[in-house]
C-alpha cells in the first residue's frame, strides 16, 4: 500500500480517538453557544451546562437521587444520572440515551439539545401532556370505582419501617445492644396498638433480616399506605444528649446534629449491593423525588402530632421537629416521619431501651400521635377545611 495513503489513513484514526466529535452549535433561547459534540459509546452528547447556559435555564444537583432539575419560567424537568427517562409537566418522557456523567460533567444526548429542551422552556409554553385514546361508554363503566374503594380523606393504611436488620446492625451500645434488635421490638408493639384500633400495618421487616433502603420506601407504596414510619434509635460522639426524636424529609439538615444523624442513617446503603438510584427502577426514583414536596406539609403535622403525644406521655421536654435528608423517606408516595426512640450512646437511654415498659410507652405515645393525626386529617378533609 502506497507510504502516503498508510499516513493518510493513520492521521484520521489519531484524529477520531483522540479529539472529541466536531462542535456543535447550540441555538438557545438566550444566546448561541459553541458546545463540544462527544461520542459516547457510539452516541453523539453535549454538556448540560452548555444547554442550560444557552436557554437561561436553572439547574440543581442532587447527590442522593443523583437527580439533575432543570427550571425556568415556573416549570420544571427531572433527569437522572443513569436513565433515559426524565420527568416534566406530570408525564414521563424518554431520552434518545441516558444522561452520562463523565469526568465530573454532566452530559445529555445531542437529540435532547436539538429543540426540545426550547419546547420544554419557551416561555408560556408549556409541554404537551400525552392523551389516551378516548373511552367507549361499555370501557368507562368498566373501571368505575369498586365499592370498597376507600374514601379520599381516610387514614387506613400504615406501613411501620424498622430500622436496619440483619447484616447492618445501625447504632450499638456500649453494653451491646443493637439498634436493629430494639427498633424490631417497638414496631411489633406499635403494629398491634394500630391494629386493636382497626388499622392495617405492613411492617417492611417482621424479622431479623436486612432490607435495602429503597425497598422500604417501595413496599409503602406498592401497598397503597396512607402513612410511612420508619423507627430507629440514636447515638452520638457526645454520650450527654438523649432523648427522643423526630424528624421529616428535607434536602437541607436543620443542623449539624440532624445532618450527621442522616449520613448514619443513610450509611445502611454501603450495605447493598446496588444503589437503589442506580436500579431499574429509575422512572419509579423520578417520580418519588417529585412527589415527595407534595407531601411536606403533612409529614410536619404528623411529625408534630407523635411528638407531642410522646413528649406528653414520656414527660419529656419539648424539642422542635427537626428535618435531614434521610434516604428511606426520599421514594415515599406519602406522608412519612423518622422516629428516633432514645440514644443508645447515653448510659440513661440504653438502660431504659432495655426495659419492655419503656418501649411500651413509647409505642403508645407513637400510635397516640398517629391516631390525633389521623383524627385532624379525616375531620378536616385532608387539612382543607
Amino acid at each position: 500500500m502506497n507510504k502516503k495513503i498508510i499516513t493518510t489513513i493513520i492521521s484520521l484514526i489519531l484524529l477520531c480517538v483522540c479529539l472529541p466529535a466536531f462542535a456543535y452549535r447550540i441555538k438557545g433561547l438566550e444566546k448561541d453557544i459553541d458546545t463540544p459534540n462527544v461520542k459516547i459509546e457510539g452516541k453523539s452528547y453535549v454538556l448540560l451546562v452548555d444547554i442550560c447556559d444557552a436557554n437561561g435555564i436553572n439547574w440543581d444537583w442532587d447527590s442522593i437521587s443523583r437527580r439533575i432539575t432543570l427550571e425556568k419560567n415556573g416549570l420544571e424537568t427531572v433527569l437522572l444520572l443513569g436513565s433515559r427517562y426524565y420527568y416534566t409537566q406530570d408525564v414521563i418522557k424518554k431520552l434518545s440515551a441516558p444522561v452520562i456523567l463523565k469526568k465530573g460533567s454532566v452530559y445529555v444526548p445531542l437529540k435532547f439539545a436539538r429543540g426540545k429542551v426550547r419546547d420544554l422552556f419557551a416561555l408560556g409554553k408549556k409541554y404537551k401532556i400525552a392523551h389516551t385514546k378516548s373511552k367507549t361508554a361499555k370501557e368507562k363503566q368498566d373501571i368505575q370505582p369498586k365499592k370498597s374503594a376507600r374514601k379520599k380523606y381516610e387514614i387506613k393504611k400504615v406501613v411501620i419501617d424498622p430500622g436496619h436488620g440483619g447484616k447492618d446492625p445501625g447504632a450499638v451500645s456500649r453494653s451491646g445492644l443493637y439498634e436493629k434488635t430494639v427498633v424490631l421490638d417497638v414496631a411489633k408493639k406499635i403494629k398491634k396498638l394500630l391494629e386493636q384500633e382497626g388499622i392495617d400495618v405492613t411492617m417492611t421487616r417482621d424479622s431479623d433480616i436486612f432490607i435495602p433502603l429503597g425497598k422500604r420506601a417501595r413496599i409503602a407504596n406498592e401497598n397503597d399506605a396512607d402513612l410511612f414510619v420508619s423507627i430507629h434509635a440514636n447515638a452520638n460522639n457526645n454520650r450527654w444528649i438523649k432523648g427522643f426524636e423526630i424528624y421529616c424529609l428535607t434536602d437541607k439538615a436543620t443542623d449539624d446534629n440532624a445532618r450527621a444523624l442522616a449520613a448514619s442513617e443513610n450509611s445502611a446503603l454501603e450495605y447493598e449491593e446496588g444503589s437503589f438510584a442506580n436500579s431499574s427502577k429509575m422512572t419509579e426514583a423520578i417520580v418519588w423525588d417529585l412527589k415527595f414536596s407534595e407531601n411536606r406539609e403533612e409529614s410536619i403535622e404528623l411529625a408534630e402530632s407523635i411528638y407531642e403525644d410522646v413528649s406528653e406521655k414520656m414527660n419529656l421536654k419539648k424539642k422542635n421537629v427537626r428535618s435531614a435528608r434521610f434516604y428511606v423517606l426520599k421514594g415515599t408516595e406519602m406522608p412519612s416521619v423518622l422516629v428516633e426512640l432514645s440514644y443508645l450512646s447515653n448510659k440513661t437511654d440504653e438502660n431504659n431501651l432495655k426495659k419492655s415498659s419503656y418501649k411500651q410507652k413509647l409505642a403508645e405515645g407513637i400510635v397516640s400521635g398517629i391516631l390525633n393525626y389521623k383524627g385532624k386529617y379525616e375531620g378536616s378533609n385532608g387539612f382543607s377545611q
